[in-house]
């Protein structure tokens, strides 16, 4: 009997996915844990596995097509089955409804006429493209760079290839226009950054107070632990210290761990801290969790794991929610001070600016000493100044004592 395989949920928030590539066809026989295909959520891919033995009676969508959560996208059956026509609706890419982002940008396209125009276009850099379609695009030697996406979000299909093999003009691989104005479709991961960073700007009242930190002793107790660190197989970081730090802050200043739900504050029990971190499609935040029931050494260890899968798009939907607080830090990059947006969902917001050395008078004499800026964004709906100022304070008195935090770190 036939199954039909339907959009999974692979979050408590996902309403839709987008179906990246299949990896079986019409006719395939498949065993039970096989991967059907590839699912994109916004920020995540996930593998889309076969529940159960059968063969692949009919493709419900299109690569490159979104799809509701529940909405049928695959039927299975047994070898030899035959499936009525109309079983079920079949969705493609093309005209498939765009997300919030893109319904509130003003984007508009040139109209296209004859099969060459509709199959090629000016050179792009990284165009989107589906896996199954890259493979075709090598198979049929077409420099896919110059070939026009008609799947979601101008994403190039396998009949996107086929119509610009077919169209008998496969520019030169390497070939390039004159740089010039270009306008390209978002990502599906820029269009959840930018609908999340518009979302959060609208609905909360952000304000941003900074504070030159005397660095010494995160600088001291960095540099006498990081080689130790680095023989147990860790890297050490500051931004490592600083996660532990604010977590244990936050366990004093519960305002941060408080956001509005309508007419109430809800306070949350757990303290889990956001890292941003920079991939290169756009931004994306993964969460440590209890940060503040964890020792550094362990801090450190989920800190580079976690980073490290962001730049390969393997972090789960769990890694992605339920965070508490954020530290985003550009000191990297030699950025003294910058304004940071919150995170939807959350009431503060911490950037790290470069640690630097400063020439500073104290009690009649000179120092040089080392200083890093601290930028906090919060909501000031939940937190006032004051509040977040002292906050600030109890994260330069834990910075200064630091060295504690090395403590049993086995």
């Amino acid at each position: 009997m036939a199954h039909t395989v339907v959009m999974p949920r692979f979050g408590a928030t996902m309403e839709e996915g987008t179906i990246n590539s299949w990896s079986v066809k019409e006719g395939s026989a498949v065993s039970k844990g096989d991967v059907l295909g590839e699912i994109a959520i916004e920020k995540l891919t996930n593998e889309l596995l076969a529940e159960q033995d059968g063969v692949v009676l009919k493709l419900l969508a299109d690569e490159g097509a979104t799809v509701a959560c529940g909405e049928p996208i695959l039927i299975l059956g047994a070898a030899g089955e035959k499936l009525e026509e109309g079983a079920a609706p079949v969705h493609s890419a093309a005209g498939t409804p765009a997300p919030r982002a893109v319904q509130n940008a003003a984007l508009s396209q040139a109209s296209q006429e004859g099969t060459e125009q509709r199959a090629f276009g000016g050179y792009r850099e990284s165009p989107p493209i589906t896996a199954k379609a890259l493979k075709l695009a090598e198979e049929l030697h077409v420099d896919y760079h110059f070939a026009r996406g008609t799947g979601r979000l101008g994403m190039i299909t396998r009949e996107d290839i086929r119509a610009a093999h077919a169209a008998g003009r496969t520019p030169a691989a390497g070939a390039r226009s004159a740089p010039g104005a270009e306008t390209k479709k978002m990502t599906m991961m820029q269009l959840s950054v930018a609908d999340a960073m518009d979302a959060s700007l609208r609905s909360t009242a952000q304000t941003t107070i900074s504070m030159d930190m005397d660095a010494t002793a995160l600088v001291r107790s960095y540099q006498l632990h990081k080689d130790e660190f680095r023989q147990r197989g860790i890297r050490l970081t500051y931004t490592a210290i600083l996660v532990k730090v604010a977590a244990l802050a936050l366990v004093e200043h519960r305002a941060f761990r408080t956001v509005i739900e309508g007419a109430n504050l809800a306070t949350r029990g757990e303290i889990n801290i956001g890292i941003a971190v920079d991939v290169s499609e756009g931004l994306i935040v993964p969460n440590i969790k209890n940060a503040n029931e964890k020792r550094l050494s362990q801090i450190a260890l989920e800190l580079e794991d976690l980073s490290e899968r962001a730049k390969r798009n393997a972090l789960t939907a769990d890694e992605l929610s339920a965070g508490t607080f954020t530290i985003s830090n550009l000191g990297m990059f030699g950025i003294k001070y910058f304004t940071p947006i919150l995170k939807p969902g959350e009431s503060g917001i911490l950037g790290v600016g470069t640690v630097r050395e400063e020439v500073q008078a104290q009690n009649g004499g000179i120092f040089v000493r080392p200083v890093m800026n601290l930028s906090l964004t919060h909501d000031h709906r939940v937190v006032n100044g004051a509040p977040a100022a002292r906050f600030l304070q109890t994260i330069q008195q834990m910075m200064n004592g630091c060295e504690s935090l090395f403590a049993d770190q086995g």
